[in-house]
């Protein structure tokens, strides 16, 4: 094994002991250890024994994707509450292809999960190169929500390749 191997197998082991650890401390609220230590050390080693890598961000697209999630991640929860306050309020729902401009799997995956918290979207999977939403109002204007999504996705994570 390369020293450049072992340093990026070292780097993948912290990263994911982090993230599980924090996890652990979330879910638990910071209580447990006795069986969480043991738990993060076996996710840990599964995650690295199934060679996932962490993602990648450039941090600079960070602050505009937050600020964009966050807007609509709000829309979306005015429109609810909105809708569940006025039954009268109209509804055209329907289930639509949407087109992927970006082949990274992780940058799709992440759009699969993300639709579901804009404004009258989910996603409910994907087939080659389209992805399957439900929207509430098909009258509203959700492909330009998801595309910009999906752009800035791209933009924060990049293509995936070579990670």
């Amino acid at each position: 094994m390369t020293q450049a191997a072992l340093r990026r197998g070292a780097t993948d082991a912290l990263f994911w002991s982090l993230i599980y650890a924090a996890l652990w401390a979330l879910f638990a609220a910071g209580q447990g250890w006795l069986l969480g230590a043991p738990t993060v050390a076996l996710a840990v080693a599964l995650s690295l024994w199934l060679g996932l890598r962490p993602l990648g961000m450039r941090l600079g697209a960070l602050p505009a994707f937050l600020g964009f999630f966050l807007k609509h991640m709000l829309l979306g929860g005015w429109d609810v509450a909105r809708r569940a306050l006025q039954p009268r309020c109209p509804l055209q729902p329907a289930w639509h292809p949407y087109p992927l401009a970006v082949q990274s799997p992780r940058v799709r995956l992440l759009l699969s999960a993300l639709v579901g918290l804009l404004p009258g979207t989910l996603a409910s999977r994907i087939e080659d190169d389209q992805m399957r939403v439900h929207v509430l109002d098909e009258r509203l204007p959700w492909q330009a929500t998801v595309a910009d999504l999906e752009r800035r996705l791209e933009r924060l994570l990049g293509s995936g390749e070579g990670r």
